[in-house]
């Protein structure tokens, strides 16, 4: 008996700011293409504790005075008190925010004005893909004996250098028997892991569009039965990274220092298949 289609339910999006021209704007070009968009004033009647969502696009420009005053988007980014529950805020605002502040704040994304829609519109189709994808194609996890048996882990890698994408992907291809595929932003490393299940994820740290922290809170906060384990190529030094609180919090991935042997790269894969295989082993 052929299985019903089911229509898939349009994305809700909160979008919360105090510009009501914008507002309206994104409001219109959102319920043009479907999706289901509920405006929340920061000082009005509404409370926005009570809003639930896919998506919050969140305006941190004040109004009036208080936006000729912030020289800085640090100054004007505060969350307010009662912060509607979304599983992906992205941020829209006049002045560039530190990385550091956008990660403590737990975004996916900013966008600087003046952003062109379309910008917008496939950050929310990527996110879109991510909160209605099938649970169906399996776990991301490959057991000891499907590699006994020869089926190969899935890398995909992630660069927005061309020529390092693809050198990563020729140099493990000599040493590794993988399964890989190549991304070159992290909305198209995102598509590929709803349309391909890589078992590891091997990333920039810092890429366009959305770098490989971000890429990580979207896999793990989406509908994705599991996530991929994560390799994050970065410049950075051990103890920059220990710096960062909201880097150490993340156990489960493996740091590569740039520049690296791919010997060593091919070992941080391994370390990171091992270090996911616990949290998503098929239960008996």
């Amino acid at each position: 008996m052929a299985r019903a289609m089911v229509r898939p339910r349009p994305l809700k999006v909160l979008i919360m700011g105090q510009q009501e021209s914008l507002n309206t704007i994104l409001e219109r070009h959102l319920r043009q293409r479907g999706y289901e968009v509920r405006v929340l004033l920061r000082r009005g009647e509404i409370d926005p504790g009570s809003w639930v969502g896919d998506v919050l696009l969140y305006d941190m420009d004040g109004g009036g005075e208080e936006a000729m005053r912030g020289r800085e988007g640090e100054k004007l980014l505060q969350p307010p008190r009662n912060w509607p529950e979304a599983r992906f805020t992205v941020i829209m605002g006049s002045s560039s925010v530190s990385r550091d502040r956008l990660e403590e704040l737990g975004v996916v994304a900013f966008l600087l004005k003046p952003f062109d829609v379309g910008r917008l519109l496939r950050y929310l189709s990527t996110l879109q893909r991510l909160v209605q994808t099938s649970e169906e194609r399996g776990a991301s996890f490959i057991s000891d004996e499907q590699r006994a048996e020869g089926r190969r882990a899935r890398v995909l890698i992630v660069d927005d250098d061309i020529d390092v994408a693809q050198t990563i992907q020729q140099s493990l291809k000599a040493v590794a028997d993988y399964e890989l595929a190549v991304a070159h932003d992290g909305l198209e490393a995102l598509e590929r892991c709803v349309e391909w299940r890589p078992h590891c994820v091997v990333a920039d740290l810092i890429m366009p569009w959305m770098n490989g922290y971000q890429m990580m809170r979207c896999l793990k906060r989406s509908a994705l039965p599991s996530p991929p384990a994560f390799v994050l190529m970065s410049a950075l030094t051990p103890r920059q990274l220990e710096r960062r609180p909201y880097l150490r919090e993340e156990k489960s991935v493996v740091y590569v220092e740039k520049p690296f042997f791919v010997e060593h790269l091919q070992a941080a894969i391994e370390q990171a298949l091992q270090k996911l295989a616990p949290a998503t082993r098929p239960l008996a």
